[in-house]
C-alpha cells in the first residue's frame, strides 16, 4: 500500500511540473538557509564530545559582587585556586589550571610565526584526552622550559617531521625543548592553542620580569582556568564544601565585595551561557541558537504556508480523483496518509536541491568575515540523520493542511459537479500572511540598501590621512638597519616607524593629565612613531613643532587631545608640560590637525604619538611603486638583513579596505532578501491561482455579459495591487526607522532619501506585478463555455 502512495505520489509531481518545481524550488530556498543554522546548532554541540567520560568534567567559574549588588560570573579563577585544591585532602578530586598567557613569536631557525599559548599542567591530560602525536603525555609537561606543539604549528615549522627534542625560542621569553605534538582532536574543543608550555616554568619567569606576579596572588581571577573531573556525587559534594570554604576566606580577606566559586558542566560551555565573562573559545551561546532556531521555524513556516497556497489551489482540480477513490472503499486516514506523503516526497526533493544551492556557500564561505558564521563540516551519518529529519517534517508541516482539506471532501457533493466552492474559506488569514511576507521583504531590501550605501560611503571618504602606497613591514632584530637600507633602494621615498597603522592600536590608550596625581585626567589612545611617519600620514601640524630629534619624551596630540587635557587654544598646549599615568612627565612638542584613525564611521578620538623608535614594531616605507619587482626586491634586502626571518607585508590601503570591508555581511543580506522576496512571490502566486481557480465561473459569466480582458484583469488584480501598497506602507516606516537606528551607530552617515525608499518598494512592485499578471491574463483568455458547460 505504501509503495502505492509514493507511485501516486511521483505520477503526481511529474503530471504537474510548473507547480511542483514552485514549490521545490520555494522549500529548497529556505530550507538552505535552515539548514545552515542546523549545521551551526550541530556544529555547537558537538563541542568537545571526545573527551572520555566527558559527563564527569567541570569548570570551576568565579562569582564576583560588588558593594552595590552588582554581581558578575567569570569563566577563570584565580591562579592558586588549583593547587589549594590539590592540596586539600578533604577534595581528593583531580583537577588542572591553565594560564593563557602567552602572545609571542614562536621561532626556530629561519622560520618565525605569531602563536598563542597556555601555561598547563601534567594533569592537563588526567583531566582531557587529548592525544600525543609524537612525545609522552605523563612526561612532557613535568619540567620547566618544555613545551607541546599543536598539530597545525607543527607542520608550519616542521612538515610530517617529529619535532621532539628540538628547541624553539619563544620571544622574550627564551628557549623552550619541544616536548611533543599534540594531535588534532577529532571534534572542535573550547580549548585551543597553538603551543602548551609547562606551568612549572612560570614562578622563574615572574621572577625575572618576564610575567605579572600572579602565580601565587588571589585577585588574579582573570587569569586562571581550573578544570576536575567529578566521578560521583559524594566527589561533588566535597568539592563543593571545599569551594564554600575557600570563598569564605577570600571574601574575609578582601576590603570589599564578596567572592564565591560554581560548577558549571564540561557539556554547558559550547554552547555558552550568555552572561558569563572571561570566556575562552569561540563557541555560541544558547540564547543565539534558540534565536536562530527561531529563525529556522519562522522561515520553515512561510515556506511550508506557501506549499499549502498552491496545493489548496490545486486541489480544486483533484476533488473528482478524492470522490472516485471514496467511492472505491477509501478511507479517510488513507487519502490522507497519500497526501501527506506526496508533500514528503516533495520536500525530500527541495532538500537535494537545497544541497546544490548550500553546496558553494559551505564551499566558499561568502558569510564568513572573521566569524565562522558557516562552520567547516563534514558529511556524517548525523548530520545527513537530521536533514533528512527535517525535510520530513517540513513535509509533514506543509501537507497537513492541504492533506485534511482534501480528505474531507464528501463524494456525493464533488461528483453532483459543486467542485468550485471555497475549500479554504475566508480569505483574511492568507491575505495576511502575504502582506507580512511582502513587509518583511521590503523592511530587508530597505535595510540591505542603507546597509551598503552606509559602508561604501566610509570606504570612499578620506580619514585625514595618507594611505596610499605606504607600505608596513614588522621590524625584525635589526630594523634600524634593515631600514637604512630599504630607504637606499630605488622606489622608495622615505621610511620610518610606527608601533602600529591607525585603526589598528595595539598600544591601547593611556591616561593624561595636566597634573601630576590627577584623578581626572583625560584617556589618549597612543601610537609610537618618529618624525617620518608624521611626514608619511600627512599629518598636519596645527601649532609646535615635530619631535625633537631622539627625545623620548616629547609627544604630538591632536586637537581633541588638547580639548581633552584642557587647552583652552592650540598654541597654549604646544610646549606644555603633561603628566601620562599620573607621574610619567613629558612635553607636548606640537598639535595635529583631527583625523579619524579608527575609520570614518566612529568619533575622533583624542590622540597622542609618541616619540620612542624602539617601540616602533612596523618599518614603514613611503614607496613610488607598487610592482610584483619592487617588493621583490625588498624581500631581498629583508633577507640580507634578516636571514633568519620570513618576509611579511602589509599595503595600508588595502588593510584598511579589508577592514571596512563588509561584503560578506552583505551578501548575508542580500541572500536573505532574496530568500524572503522569493518566498513572498511563491505566496502570491499561490494568492493568485487559488482566487483563479475559485472565481472562474464568474470570470466566464462577466464575459459573456461583455467584459474585456482589461476589465478582467483589472477585477482579478486590484485587490492585489491593495494588498502590496499595504505592504508597502506597512514596510516602508519600519524600514526607515530600523535604517535609521541602524545608522546612529555611525559618526558619518548617508541620509535615507525618499527616492531611496521608493526605488526598494519600486522593484518589489515590480515583482508582484510579474508574479500576478502571468495568471490573470490566463484566466482572461479562457473560453467561458468550458468553465459553464456543467451548468
Amino acid at each position: 500500500m505504501f509503495k502505492n502512495y509514493i507511485l501516486i505520489a511521483w505520477r503526481s509531481l511529474l503530471k504537474n511540473k510548473l507547480f511542483s518545481f514552485i514549490n521545490i524550488f520555494g522549500l529548497a530556498l529556505s530550507m538552505s538557509v535552515c539548514m545552515i543554522v542546523l549545521i551551526r546548532i550541530v556544529d555547537s554541540l558537538e563541542y568537545d564530545n571526545f573527551h572520555n567520560d566527558p559527563e564527569t568534567i567541570y569548570r570551576i567559574v568565579s562569582k564576583i559582587s560588588d558593594e552595590e549588588g552588582k554581581t558578575w560570573k567569570l569563566a577563570s579563577t584565580p591562579l592558586p585556586l588549583a593547587h589549594a585544591l590539590q592540596e586539600d585532602s578533604t577534595t581528593n578530586v583531580p583537577s588542572t589550571l591553565f594560564y593563557p598567557a602567552i602572545h609571542q613569536q614562536a621561532k626556530d631557525g629561519s622560520l618565525e610565526f605569531a602563536v598563542k599559548g597556555i601555561f598547563a599542567q601534567p594533569s592537563y591530560f588526567t583531566i582531557f584526552s587529548f592525544d600525543l602525536r609524537y612525545g609522552d603525555a605523563k612526561s612532557s609537561l613535568s619540567n620547566p622550559r618544555q613545551l607541546l606543539l599543536s598539530q597545525a604549528t607543527a607542520e608550519k615549522f616542521y612538515g610530517a617531521l617529529d619535532p621532539t627534542g628540538r628547541t624553539m625560542t619563544l620571544g622574550n621569553l627564551g628557549d623552550f625543548e619541544i616536548a611533543g605534538v599534540i594531535a588534532t582532536p577529532p571534534s572542535k574543543s573550547h580549548i585551543k592553542y597553538d603551543v602548551i608550555v609547562s606551568m612549572a616554568t612560570v614562578p622563574s619567569l615572574e621572577q625575572a620580569g618576564l610575567l605579572p606576579k600572579k602565580y601565587e596572588g588571589w585577585d588574579s581571577f582573570e587569569d586562571g582556568y581550573t578544570y576536575v573531573r567529578l566521578p560521583n556525587e559524594i566527589s561533588k559534594q566535597g568539592l563543593t564544601s571545599a569551594l564554600k570554604r575557600l570563598s569564605t576566606e577570600i571574601t574575609q580577606a578582601a576590603s570589599q565585595g564578596s567572592y564565591s566559586f560554581e560548577l558549571q558542566p564540561l557539556s554547558s560551555i559550547t554552547p555558552s551561557e550568555s552572561d558569563i565573562l572571561n570566556e575562552i573559545g569561540r563557541g555560541t551561546s544558547r540564547g543565539s541558537l534558540l534565536a536562530e532556531a527561531g529563525i529556522v521555524l519562522i522561515i520553515l513556516l512561510a515556506a511550508c504556508f506557501n506549499y499549502t497556497n498552491l496545493s489548496v489551489a490545486r486541489a480544486l482540480t483533484r476533488s473528482k480523483e478524492v470522490g472516485i477513490r471514496k467511492l472505491s472503499g477509501a478511507q479517510r486516514w488513507q487519502i490522507f496518509v497519500q497526501y501527506i506523503t506526496e508533500a514528503i516526497i516533495l520536500s525530500l526533493l527541495a532538500l537535494f536541491l537545497a544541497n546544490v544551492i548550500l553546496a558553494p556557500i559551505l564551499e566558499f564561505k561568502p558569510f564568513n568575515d572573521g566569524y565562522e558564521m558557516v562552520p567547516t563540516v563534514t558529511l556524517s551519518f548525523k548530520l545527513l540523520a537530521v536533514f533528512t529529519g527535517f525535510a520530513v517534517f517540513a513535509g509533514i508541516m506543509a501537507g497537513i493542511f492541504p492533506a485534511w482539506i482534501l480528505s474531507a471532501f464528501k463524494p456525493a457533493r464533488i461528483l453532483r459537479g459543486i467542485g468550485t466552492e471555497k475549500v479554504i474559506g475566508n480569505l483574511s488569514l492568507r491575505k495576511t500572511l502575504m502582506v507580512f511576507q511582502f513587509s518583511l521583504s521590503l523592511v530587508i531590501l530597505v535595510f540591505l540598501s542603507t546597509f551598503y550605501h552606509q559602508f561604501d560611503f566610509m570606504a570612499k571618504a578620506d580619514p585625514g590621512f595618507n594611505r596610499e602606497n605606504v607600505l608596513l613591514i614588522p621590524a625584525g632584530n635589526n630594523k634600524n638597519v634593515t631600514a637604512t637600507a630599504f630607504s637606499k633602494l630605488h622606489g622608495i621615498s622615505s621610511a620610518g616607524f610606527t608601533s602600529d597603522p591607525f585603526g589598528s592600536n595595539r598600544s591601547g590608550k593611556v591616561k593624561g593629565s595636566q597634573r601630576a596625581l590627577d584623578q581626572d585626567g583625560a584617556m589618549l589612545e597612543q601610537y609610537y612613531c618618529d618624525n617620518n611617519w608624521i611626514t608619511m600620514m600627512q599629518l598636519r601640524i596645527l601649532a609646535g613643532t615635530q619631535f625633537l630629534s631622539d627625545s623620548d619624551s616629547s609627544i604630538i596630540i591632536n586637537e581633541k587631545g588638547a580639548s581633552a587635557l584642557g587647552f583652552d587654544n592650540l598654541s597654549d598646549a604646544a610646549g606644555s608640560v603633561i603628566y601620562l599615568q599620573d607621574s610619567l612627565k613629558v612635553t607636548v612638542q606640537g598639535v595635529v590637525k583631527d583625523f579619524y584613525s579608527q575609520g570614518y564611521g566612529n568619533a575622533i578620538q583624542p590622540l597622542l604619538l609618541r616619540n620612542a623608535a624602539a617601540a616602533g614594531k612596523f618599518i614603514a616605507l613611503e614607496a613610488t611603486q607598487t610592482s610584483p619587482e619592487f617588493v621583490s626586491a625588498l624581500e631581498q634586502e629583508w633577507k640580507k638583513q634578516n636571514p633568519a626571518s620570513a618576509f611579511e607585508y602589509i599595503w595600508l590601503d588595502e588593510q584598511m579596505r579589508e577592514q571596512a570591508d563588509q561584503s560578506a555581511e552583505v551578501s548575508l543580506l542580500g541572500f536573505l532578501g532574496f530568500m524572503t522576496v522569493t518566498i513572498a512571490a511563491m505566496g502570491l502566486l499561490g494568492l493568485v491561482v487559488y482566487t483563479v481557480e475559485t472565481r472562474r465561473k464568474e470570470i466566464s459569466i462577466r464575459k459573456i455579459i461583455g467584459a474585456s480582458v482589461q476589465q478582467i484583469i483589472v477585477i482579478l488584480s486590484g485587490s492585489f495591487m491593495k494588498l502590496l501598497l499595504l505592504s508597502g506602507l506597512i514596510a516602508l516606516p519600519i524600514g526607515y526607522l530600523l535604517s535609521t537606528m541602524f545608522l546612529t551607530n555611525f559618526v558619518n552617515k548617508v541620509t535615507i532619501g525618499v527616492f531611496d525608499l521608493l526605488a526598494c518598494f519600486g522593484f518589489l512592485l515590480m515583482i508582484g506585478i510579474a508574479t500576478i499578471f502571468p495568471q490573470t491574463w490566463k484566466a482572461s483568455q479562457e473560453n467561458p463555455s468550458q468553465n459553464l458547460r456543467s451548468e
